[in-house]
């Protein structure tokens, strides 16, 4: 008879007792016992991801991209002055929390950009956060929040930051950027300062969100963008906290998220239009919006197409025009694959929510950090030996980097063997069977066989002579995963 494949006392299990511990001594302080059991909540929420970034970086573009909807304003000056939330809800909602604990409901029946734009201009001392309601399936899974830009007036009016919402409110980040600079690097230092944070680098994915405009913005644009953020993403100070960065055209990714039969008649009347005719246009964007042929477009439709799309954008729809792909849903899929919104997607979906048990129970151990740093008291040792020694026993942290460090080539073995590691590490499934190649139903005699097989053949890697140091703590890591697969086999 095999043995059940779901682990008993998992970290996350293992933090939430911790959490609860932590909320009954501090049950004499309600500021410290409610702000705990807020942290306690959102384990039944989904799981909270950060977009964040220098000002004018993309993040509402790409927010509205990510969720399928126009829904954050996207303007040319910086906007987003208060945290935003963005999170699934059945009707189309807008509620307005202050610092002080009040509670506002902004009558809407349909959620336009303008309206949300206009409650993003409040100061921060005025309104702490907006949550913002929408039936978008992009939002099942996720609650997306937007912090103001990095170092923007926003914060250095009130003295507030995005690094203390990020460490507080969220589980994850998307960090985006334009062009890395040391201002990212300093940030993204700064969120992983505690110890916590050093000890599980497993929450944030860097995004090069206006790839279309590396180089000299030409066709090259997203490959040279793609060799610069392999070498960022590659530094030492920046492998320390993330696996992933990834190059994405925020707006084409908007623009096929939202893309209408209008704009696809609007396309293909102007492909109609001799090529040299269309580079001419494509050229600048006042050109392409002042152009009077053919009159079935319009300069208010040009403009629109220009705004949303861009000239990368616009360029790749006339390409795959060209090509026969005149249907309106292969040709947004088309767009999207250009603008490696894909890309992006697959690595949160790996990252973030196949993953997510490990990043509340980081998000949970992080607030019960926070409280036992600010509220010394006497009595608190014993929570922060419990603590220590949550730290020093998360295999899921440990595993969840490696695995992600293979996924996003960051780190590789020959193919067979990074095969047989992601599967070990995982990636098929938390389950011994699902770790071990082998079937749910399989004998525990059989599955025992695998693990010993596998820890044989790992600790040949071991001794390999070939391996740099990289590739010896991987080997551990994996090594580590086989050991606890054979104990977990010999337990009564």
């Amino acid at each position: 008879m095999s043995r059940p494949d779901t682990p008993q006392d998992g970290l996350l299990e293992r933090s939430r007792a911790l959490l609860i511990r932590t909320m009954t001594f501090y049950r004499d302080d309600p500021r410290t016992s409610a702000w705990l059991r807020g942290r306690l909540e959102r384990l039944e929420q989904p799981l909270r991801i950060a977009v964040s970034g220098r000002v004018k970086s993309g993040k509402s573009t790409l927010i509205n991209a990510l969720v399928g909807q126009h829904l954050a304003p996207t303007d040319a000056e910086e906007s987003t002055q208060v945290n935003t939330f963005y999170q699934y809800g059945p009707e189309p909602r807008i509620t307005v929390h202050t610092p002080h604990g009040a509670v506002q409901n902004v009558p809407v029946t349909t959620l336009d950009p303008s309206t949300i734009r206009d409650l993003q201009r409040w100061r921060p001392d005025e309104v702490s956060r907006l949550v913002i309601e929408a039936p978008a399936p992009g939002l099942q899974a996720i609650t997306l929040l937007e912090t103001p830009g990095v170092s923007s007036s926003a914060m250095q009016d009130t003295g507030r930051s995005a690094l203390a919402q990020i460490l507080s409110e969220a589980d994850a980040l998307l960090y985006l950027t334009r062009y890395p600079q040391q201002t990212d690097v300093q940030f993204l230092q700064s969120v992983h300062e505690l110890q916590l944070a050093r000890r599980a680098p497993i929450n944030t994915i860097i995004t090069f969100s206006r790839a279309d405009e590396m180089g000299n913005g030409g066709s090259g644009a997203v490959a040279a963008a793609e060799r610069i953020a392999l070498r960022f993403r590659d530094e030492p100070a920046v492998r320390s906290f993330t696996q992933y960065a990834i190059p994405v055209i925020g707006l084409l990714g908007q623009a096929a998220a939202t893309f209408t039969e209008a704009d696809l008649a609007a396309l293909v009347a102007l492909r109609q239009l001799p090529e040299k005719a269309l580079e001419t246009l494509l050229l600048s964007s006042d050109r392409f919006s002042n152009n009077p042929t053919p009159e079935s477009v319009p300069p208010s439709v040009r403009q629109d197409l220009m705004n949303r799309f861009g000239r990368f954008g616009l360029a790749q729809a006339f390409t795959a025009l060209g090509e026969g792909i005149t249907d309106h849903k292969r040709l947004s899929a088309t767009l999207l694959e250009a603008s490696r919104l894909n890309d992006l997607q697959e690595a949160v979906h790996q990252q973030f929510i196949e993953r997510q048990d490990a990043l509340r129970a980081r998000s949970v151990l992080l607030a019960v950090d926070m409280v036992l740093r600010a509220n010394p008291r006497p009595g608190v040792q014993q929570l922060r030996g419990e603590f220590e020694r949550l730290l020093s026993n998360a295999p899921e942290w440990e595993e969840m980097r490696l695995l992600s460090a293979l996924q996003s080539g960051q780190l590789s073995f020959p193919r067979p063997l990074q095969n047989d590691a992601r599967r070990l590490l995982g990636s098929h499934g938390p389950g011994a069977a699902a770790r071990l190649g082998q079937e749910p139903d399989t004998l525990e005699s059989i599955l025992a066989d695998e693990a010993g097989a596998a820890l044989a053949r790992w600790r040949d890697q071991a001794v390999n002579p070939l391996h740099d140091r990289a590739h010896r703590d991987a080997v551990r890591v994996v090594l580590r995963s086989c050991e606890r697969l054979i104990a977990s086999r010999v337990q009564p």
